[in-house]
């Protein structure tokens, strides 16, 4: 793969979405496999929430992590085969593999991240009007911390999944320093056909924050839909993130010496 190093936002988003339906199509049993692992975790989810404010703050990180499970196989699957041209001929989902646990590790590791705003917006709703202004100051400022650390580290992803020789936290935020700007815009602007497809669902079906409504073949489309978009989004972001690997990975390539 050619070097991106002065590809514009715009065009390594498109070429995600471009190289992702490609995986896609080159790995059905990969991909077919992540979505129905993803269709059940989701439909399970639908299930159980919905009880009480609680519950559906303690399942949403079960959640995450059972579909993380799922997921991770796809995504690595996708940065091999952007990177290396690698078609693996099944799913492989082998909690035992090191190159697996490294990379759901770290997929772990940057959910926590996200995490750490949530409980912001939690203490708020727990201790009410008093806290508001404080928590949702301090979720502020904790949001962009997370988002400049996550920046500067998810180009570690598709080295852990080829197993690259520089791989570590310290080489992955040398090689993304300067270059937040182009990857902050190019994952966002990877969630413009997400959105889209959002924006319609919701026109036909419904609200998506009620299930897409009341009536249970709409709830039933909704899963779908959300097991859908969660293996295109994987797939494309992987995609994005092998692209910027390829422009700005120098020290997790080992082309360049530790700092």
């Amino acid at each position: 793969m050619a070097s991106h190093t002065q590809t514009s936002a715009i065009k390594i988003a498109l070429g995600g979405w471009r190289d992702a339906f490609r995986a896609i199509t080159q790995m059905p049993s990969v991909a077919g496999t992540a979505f129905l692992f993803t269709l059940m975790s989701q439909a399970a989810y639908q299930l159980s929430r919905g009880h009480s404010f609680a519950t559906d703050v303690a399942i949403s990180p079960v959640l995450w992590i059972v579909q993380s499970l799922g997921l991770t196989p796809l995504a690595i699957a996708v940065h091999r085969y952007v990177l290396l041209d690698e078609v693996p001929e099944h799913y492989a989902l082998n909690l035992a593999d090191q190159r697996f646990q490294r990379f759901f590790g770290f997929a772990v590791a940057t959910q926590a991240l996200w995490a750490c705003i949530a409980i912001w917006f939690i203490l708020g709703f727990v201790f009410g009007a008093p806290m508001l202004f404080v928590c949702l100051a301090a979720a502020l400022v904790t949001g962009i911390v997370v988002v400049n650390v996550i920046l500067s580290i998810v180009i570690l992803f598709p080295a852990v999944a080829i197993d690259a020789p520089g791989v570590g936290w310290r080489n992955a935020m040398d090689d993304s320093k300067g270059h937040a700007y182009r990857i902050f815009w190019a994952f966002v602007l990877g969630l413009v056909p997400m959105f889209a497809l959002d924006e319609v669902a919701e026109l036909i079906l419904g609200p998506r924050e009620f299930g897409f409504g009341p009536h249970p073949a709409f709830q039933t489309i909704g899963v779908v839909l959300q097991a859908t978009e969660s293996v295109l989004i994987v797939s494309a972001y992987a995609a994005i993130a092998s692209t910027l690997y390829v422009a700005f990975g120098s020290r997790l390539k080992g082309d360049a010496p530790v700092a």
